[in-house]
């Protein structure tokens, strides 16, 4: 299974949920509520020492909400992480949940969080 078909289920996982916009790659606008599926750092780690096909991914899905000027915007980040957790996929690990942070993009100031993932990776 290529990494990208990773990536994609998550994706479709998050999108069942109509309210969230999710994308594999970091747009040129991003329409909150959404979910930005990233690498993280480490991407790849073998499993074992040597073996070249077996890895584990490690995947950032940044929540956005709205502008984190509205003073609801903290309540609606904290929805959205809970709402988005429950979409995550059996296969996928969740590492941790970062604390909110403001993201400058769109001409605007974005309230987001970051959840770190882990899933195995047979290639």
């Amino acid at each position: 299974m290529p990494l990208s078909t990773l990536r994609s289920d998550l994706k479709t996982a998050i999108t069942s949920n109509t309210n969230y916009s999710a994308y594999d790659h970091v747009p040129d606008i991003i329409i909150p509520p959404a979910a930005l599926i990233l690498a993280s750092d480490p991407y790849l780690e073998p499993m074992v020492i040597g073996n070249s096909k077996n890895y584990y991914v490690r995947l950032t899905l940044e929540v956005v909400s709205t502008t984190y000027s509205n003073p609801s915007a903290l309540k609606n980040l904290e929805d959205d992480i809970e709402t988005i957790l429950g979409l995550i996929p059996l296969n996928f690990i969740v590492l941790s949940v970062s604390s909110p942070r403001i993201r400058s993009t769109n001409s605007t100031d974005l309230l987001t969080a970051e959840i770190q993932l882990q899933t195995a990776y047979t290639g």
